[in-house]
Parts: C-alpha cells; structure tokens; sequence
C-alpha cells in the first residue's frame, strides 16, 4: 500500500535526508535495542514487551485505524519468511494491537485480504480474527485505483477514472508539479464511476460474506483525479468555463469542490447502498480536510464523510517524515503548520475533532526518521488541538523494505498519546481551542519568549475554567547534543503568567480553578519516558491525582514553587489528593514481565492515619493496613511491601483511608526479591 504523493515525492526525500553537515550524536535511548546493529527483538516482542498505554476505565474514544500495513507487520514482503509465518505473525500482531492498544482490526484493502488465507481455510486471517472479536472495531481500506473493472470482466485494465481512453472527449491536459497530467473533467460520464464502484462492491461484497459481525469503519484512500491542483486547466476549459456558468457558481474553489465531491458521491454510493453490511458502516476518505493548499473547499467536501458526534472529522496527513521537518512543511510532507491553517478552517465551520493521517517516518535507515520521544510530543500537542484519534500510518515504497522491528514503535505512539487524552475527554468533547481577539481559532499558544523549538497548544472547557495545556520541546535534528530534553516555558492564559516544563515527550497539564476558588495544577503523563518504548522503566509510576477513579477536585491541593504577583512557577510543583473517608482511589496497571519477587509500593505521604491497600488481579485479591505518620507539612517517602507475586498480568490498586488525615503525592510500585 502507499499514496501518490509518495512517489512523487520520494527523490525530494532523498536530496532532503542527505543535508548534513556532520555526523550527529545519536542518543541510543531513541532505538530499539541492539541499535545500531539489528533489533534484539522481534516487532511482536517488542509490542508484548512496551508499558501499556494508560486509557481512562469506560473512555468513549474511538479506536486508532491502523493503516501501518499490519502484512508488512507482520514479515510480508521480507522473502527470508514464509507467507504462513507473515500470516501467522501479522494476526498476532493485530490482536496485540487490538487487545492492549486499542486499534481496530484492519482488515485490509478489500482487493488484497484474500491473499492472506492461512493455508488450508478460506477464509481471510483478519476476517477470521475479527469474528473472534465482535466488540472490537473492524476496519477495511478501499482504494479506488486498486480495483480494474476486470474482477467485472470487463476489458478495462484501469480504474475507469485512471483510465486516460475511457472518454477522450472528458479529459484534461495540464503540466503538474512539472510533468504532464491527463485527468477527467466533470463532463466524465457517472456511468464510468459506478463501474468503479461495481468493482469496490464485488470485492467489498466478498469480504462482507465472511464477517459475522459489522464492518465498522471503511476509509478511501482519496488522491483520485481530478486533483485540486488542475484548478488553473479547468478555469481554462471552455467545457468548465460553461458548466461553472449553468451552475450558477461564482467561486472556481467551490466549483471544483461540488464537481469532486458529485464524483465521489457516484463512486462510493454503489458499494455503501448496495451492500447491506455497510448500512451502519463509518465512511471516511483521506486528506478531506481545511489544508492551505491543494485541497478542496472543506465546507463542501467534508460531506463525503460519516458525520461523527454531530461534526464532521478532517482527516489531513501530519507526514513529518524528518525532524527538522516539524515545524512548517515541505512538499508533500506536512508539519505543525500546515495543521494549524487547515484547522483554523476546520474549527471555524464547526468541527471542533478531527482524525488525523500521523507517521513520524518510513525511511529505510530508521536514523533519518523523526525519533519516539519527539514523535510523542507532537502527538500530544494534536490531541489537545482535536485530535480523537489517529490514523497510524508507515509505507513501504519498494524492496527492500524495512524491519518492522525497526518501526513497530510507531503503532505505540499514538495509543500512549490518546490514552492522556482520554483522561480529559470531558474537555475534548465539551471544550474547544481558545480563540484571538478577532475571533480566530488559536492553534498555536503563545509563549513569551519565542523559542522556535517549543510548541504549547491549549485547551479550554466550555461551561469550567479547567484548560489542557500540551507543552513539548522540539528538536530539528536527531543530534542529541542540539538542545536539551526539556526546557521551562511561559504562557499567559486567564489573566496570569504561567511557568511550567516542556519536555521532549510532550507534558500535559490540568489547570483549573475548583468550585470552592482554589487553583489546582497538575500533570497526566508524568511516568511518559523520552526513550523507545522498550527502553521506558518497568516500574510504575503514579501521581495520586492521576488516578482511575473519580476524585473530587475539592480533594486536590497545588502548591506551586512560587507566587510573584500574577506569575505562578509550576517548574517545580507539588500536588496531592487529601484523602476522603469511604472513598475507594484506584490505579490500574499491567506487568508485562515475569522475574521473581513480590509487589512493592513506596508512596509519598503526610499526615497521621490508617491506609487500607488492596491489591487484586482476576480471581486473586490480597489487602494491607499501614499507618503513615508524618508531620503536616511534610512529604516523605514510605514503603510496605504488598501481599501479592510479581508476575504477568493485570492489577488493580485501590487505596482507601482507614482512620485519621493523609495527604497522597505520588507513588511507585515496583518488583523486588523475596
């Protein structure tokens, strides 16, 4: 699988990648292990291996759409592996994803899924592996340019709309991006496109055949002719010049916009009503979206798609590709910019949410790609723009193709990026971006001092003064000698000066101010590392006020490092929980590794009382009373050692307090020998 845009840019890539003036300091921590040689582990080692993401308990997101070519996944395409072991490989992987990742299950392009039969069945690996899971999302890829009128036995070797002799008479010349373009005007006849469609539909129709449970999600891929970019032929096409007229159209943008989104209509209206599993099914196309240029008229293309939440989700592509490449863009390849424009249209037409296109890179040295530490950042610094999930996406343009051991990281990014959001979720649905003195959507927060390296987005819910405030300290290389790893930011936001860390990673902050008028700040991914995945510590990390469990903010207390007048310094800050009476506080984790010992937990504490500590994991449940004595005005660190093995699984921690006043900072959890 890949996009159009790939190809023609990928020679830019090339000349791009090779602008360096000297070798660069890579910092190891941003690889897999056993770089710079050969990863120790596999891709689906590596997934089963990596600290779970951290999802809020009953969250309504939606699942992430993996369009990371889960056949390539999985050793597809690597001619050292069997086409069964890729089989077998990939369906792990997707279940992996699925189970612990929250991805839906991607059941390929509809054309391709019936390559992957594991041998003796008939039925596709992913369809089979989707019936398995009816509660999960199952997703499916069409690709207008995939499918020929052939699978109708029809002559046509192309899609009829790829097709430059199917109607001589409705095509197109223009010079883009430097070569000759042949492509359909909006005479092309509607009888030509549903036989595009009849072709989705045959193989769409199949597919359908073998699920016993909805198809759930279906995405285009979307770079069809005619483009935005042959908006100057068609403006002199005496054939164009006529129909714009009849329409009665003053805008050539909306123009082009009407006339692209009738031809999709045509196309995907065959195969969504003429197949009846994809009555209830979610349609989306990529790069729909407000992007500044070459795009269509978002107003009017954005109802090609399935609204979602009464609104309608842009789906642009935030294709870094290298680090230095973050910040604006370049060619095909777009960064922070570009999202900023097109969000701006977006939000200003009523469509707060978005999905969009992310991949931090697909070269075939993995140096040369932007790094998991910063990927992440950036990641986060979307969600709080919008973002309610993503479409993860890595390509192989041509053999030989990369280690999916060398990438896998990619599918871990976003799931660790929307779990944080997941804990603000309220304000994700209920809030929006804030807005400038003209009205304008602010996409990119202010920071006093104007470092080009630092990105802040923020937040606001709509009926609370509770902010999300995203700070990330950004790189333009993978030289880790070019500037730290976080650095402390100011913004003004309601009337004060803030001051608080960005870290590479991305830090992502509560501010509010509680009903009883007291200001609160504190930090939902504190425990996220500035490494690869399977680098991040195996203890677990918490800060009280992060918990699974609802906790009145009348209970959180902030102390920041210091007041000047209206500037607060949250450099250094404490935040903790004042323990409520017949109040359960509960923390989830998963230990992914097995070695010997038991459970620990060292927690941050004041106050005189009792604390009930239960631990549990399926059909096991242990408990431990400790006292905590410690001045008021003090916080210090306590141990007790906790009634349960540590082994593989799924826990639950649940402290509540027994008798007395304690006050709860954080705390750690962690395996230690017998």
């Amino acid at each position: 699988m890949r996009f159009l845009t790939v190809i023609l840019f990928s020679l830019l890539s090339v000349s791009l990648v090779r602008c360096q003036d000297k070798p660069p300091h890579y910092d190891y921590t941003q690889f897999p292990l056993g770089f710079p040689g050969k990863a120790t582990n596999s891709a689906l080692q590596q997934l089963q291996s990596y600290p779970l993401p951290r999802y809020y308990p009953g969250n309504k997101l939606q699942r992430l759409f993996n369009w990371m070519a889960p056949n390539y996944l999985g050793g597809g395409g690597d001619p050292t592996i069997k086409q069964q072991d890729a089989i077998n490989n990939s369906v792990e992987i997707q279940r992996e994803m699925a189970l612990r990742w929250n991805y839906g299950i991607n059941l390929l392009v509809a054309g391709f899924a019936f390559q992957w039969v594991s041998k003796g069945d008939s039925i596709p690996a992913f369809v089979r592996l989707a019936n398995q899971y009816p509660d999960i999302t199952a997703d499916a890829i069409t690709m207008w340019w995939v499918n020929p009128p052939k699978a109708l036995g029809l002559r046509y070797k192309d899609a009829l709309i790829y097709d430059r002799k199917a109607d001589t008479a409705a095509m197109i010349k223009a010079t883009v991006y430097g070569s000759k373009a042949i492509e359909p005007d909006f005479t092309f006849p509607d009888s030509l496109i549903q036989m595009d469609g009849q072709s989705e539909k045959f193989y769409l129709s199949r597919l359908c055949k073998y699920l016993t449970r909805p198809l759930n999600r279906l995405n285009e891929n979307g770079e069809e002719p005619p483009g935005p970019y042959m908006e100057s032929a068609f403006k002199q096409d005496p054939a164009m010049i006529r129909m714009k007229d009849s329409m009665k159209i003053d805008s050539w943008d909306d123009f082009m916009a009407i006339g692209k989104l009738h031809f999709r209509n045509v196309y995907s209206s065959v195969f969504l009503n003429g197949v009846p599993q994809l009555k209830n099914t979610q349609f989306s196309f990529y790069i729909v979206e407000g992007g500044p240029i070459d795009r269509f008229n978002w107003h009017i293309m954005k109802k090609i798609q399935t609204p979602i939440n009464g609104m309608y989700y842009s789906t642009p592509d935030f294709y870094v590709r290298w680090p230095k490449n973050w910040k604006e863009w370049t060619g095909a390849w777009h960064g922070w910019k570009w999202i900023e424009d097109g969000r701006k249209v977006e939000i200003a037409d009523g469509d707060n949410l978005f999905s969009p296109f992310v991949g931090a890179g697909w070269a075939n040295n993995p140096e040369m790609d932007v790094r998991p530490g910063q990927w992440l950042g950036l990641l986060k610094c979307l969600s709080v723009i919008g973002a309610e999930f993503y479409y993860t996406g890595y390509f192989d343009l041509k053999a030989p193709f990369s280690n999916p051991a060398d990438y896998v990281w990619q599918a871990a990014m976003p799931a660790y990026a929307q779990a944080i959001t997941s804990r603000f979720e309220d304000v994700l649905r209920n809030g929006n971006v804030l807005f400038d003195e003209n009205k304008q959507p602010i996409i990119t927060y202010p920071v006093n001092d104007n470092d080009r390296h630092v990105l802040v987005t923020v937040r606001k819910h709509n009926t609370k003064l509770e902010y999300i405030i995203c700070g990330t300290y950004q790189p333009f290389s993978n030289d880790s000698a070019e500037i730290p790893a976080s650095k402390v930011v100011s913004i003004n936001l309601a009337g004060k000066t803030l001051e608080f860390e960005a870290r590479r990673q991305g830090s992502v902050y509560v501010y509010e101010t509680t009903s009883d008028g007291r200001t609160i700040f504190y930090q939902l991914d504190k425990w996220h590392e500035n490494a690869h995945p399977e680098r991040w510590s195996k203890d677990f990390q918490f800060e009280a006020e992060v918990a699974d469990s609802t906790i009145d903010t009348k209970s959180i207390f902030t102390t920041p490092s210091r007041i000047n007048g209206d500037t607060i310094d949250y450099s250094s800050f404490t935040t903790y929980v004042h323990l409520a009476p017949k109040t359960n506080y509960v923390y989830n984790f998963s230990i992914r590794d097995s070695s010997a010992g038991k459970l620990q937990l060292s927690y941050m504490g004041k106050g005189k009382g009792k604390l009930n500590i239960k631990i549990s994991r399926p059909a096991v449940t242990r408990s431990v009373t400790t006292e905590i004595s410690i001045p008021l005005d003090i916080m210090h660190w306590s141990s007790v050692q906790l009634p349960m093995d540590y082994a593989t699984g799924d826990y639950r921690l649940t402290i509540s307090l027994v008798s007395g006043d304690v006050d709860l900072d954080k705390f750690i959890i962690k395996g230690v020998a017998r």
